[in-house]
């Protein structure tokens, strides 16, 4: 019992975590990028057609479309923020930069804006959370994968949909230029807030049981955003080598 009391009142270890999880964040940033870029750039190799290309990609992420604009959308109505048109496809494909979907939303102050625009990130991380939590439930029913009457079950493709919505949604969370407008100048001010609390010599304290949920919901987090990562660069690294055949294919 001391020792489970000594986790749990160690302020090093839920620090620990919480740093892991937005080294995480960045590095699935970057995946997420890498990955759309070179999703496209195949698809572009295999039809020659950006229309095409980037309706596929489109598609592809759809799962993922739904969840970030829905989150601005709920967000938004829960702040009382008036909300507008709703769009989940791609506009003109002709533009340099496609939106794949957009939702209309009144102007507010920077406050209720910064938590419209940020919430396709945390809600995007609740939902990998439940997801990856959901995967190793599912797992046993890839234990006889090697029998081919088990994948006609419909229930055997369950971890397969899991696995495909964790790679939709992780690529498509991040929050665009449009979405980080006022989020900037929100965060300097909170900034300058907090540090003139801490140069007064404010100090919040936190208790056992605190910590003890820190550390619970710090490892859930890393775990997740962990299996999204390795999701991520298993598939990039599948693209980038189908796009190196298929260029060494054409300049035969």
């Amino acid at each position: 019992m001391k020792a489970a009391k000594a986790q749990g009142t160690n302020p090093g270890r839920p620090m620990y975590l919480l740093l892991v999880f937005c080294a995480q964040l960045i590095l699935l940033y970057w995946l997420s990028r890498r990955v759309i870029g070179a999703l496209y750039l195949l698809l572009h190799l295999l039809t020659g057609s950006r229309a095409v290309s980037i309706s596929i990609v489109s598609a592809i992420f759809f799962p993922g479309t739904v969840v970030h604009e829905l989150s601005h959308l709920f967000t938004a109505e829960i702040l009382g923020v008036h909300t507008g048109k709703l769009t989940l496809v791609p506009g003109s494909l002709d533009e340099s930069e496609v939106q794949t979907g957009s939702v209309a939303i009144a102007s507010t102050d920077p406050f209720r804006r910064t938590l419209i625009g940020l919430a396709p990130v945390y809600v995007g991380i609740a939902v990998l959370a439940g997801l990856s939590y959901a995967l190793p439930i599912l797992d046993p029913h890839w234990s006889d994968w090697s029998n081919w009457s088990a994948w006609t079950r419909i229930e055997s493709h369950l971890p397969l949909l899991v696995v495909y919505l964790l790679f939709s949604i992780s690529n498509s969370m991040f929050a665009s230029k449009e979405d980080l407008k006022g989020v900037v100048p929100f965060t300097v001010t909170m900034g300058i807030f907090a540090g003139a609390a801490y140069v007064a010599g404010l100090r919040i304290g936190v208790t056992e049981e605190i910590l003890a949920k820190i550390w619970d919901v710090a490892r859930v987090l890393v775990g997740a955003i962990g299996i999204v990562v390795a999701v991520n660069t298993m598939t990039l690294l599948l693209i980038s080598v189908l796009v190196d055949i298929i260029k060494r294919w054409k300049r035969r």
